[in-house]
């Protein structure tokens, strides 16, 4: 059970995970913990549940956050966005 302290001490907690969602900032985390589904999806929809699962998404590294990055500005400003 969750004392009182507890659930006050984790308000502060939940609005800054909030803001962070809401302004982005958490993009890289949030990619990170897609990939990691998708890896272990794989292995189980493949029946390899062993520890050496080596299907292509689990050999796949994930990007670093600097290339993160760089594909967020990529994917935004490659293509024409005009309002009229």
């Amino acid at each position: 059970m969750i004392s009182t302290r507890e659930r006050v001490l984790r308000i502060p907690r939940n609005i800054w995970s909030w803001i962070r969602q809401v302004s982005g900032d958490a993009a890289y985390e949030n990619y990170l913990r897609s990939a990691r589904r998708v890896a272990e999806m794989a292995c189980v929809d493949s029946r390899t549940v062993q520890a050496g699962c080596s299907t292509h998404a689990t050999s796949a590294q994930p990007l670093t956050r600097e290339e993160f990055y760089l594909h967020a500005l990529r994917r935004r400003y490659s293509t024409v966005s005009r309002c009229c």
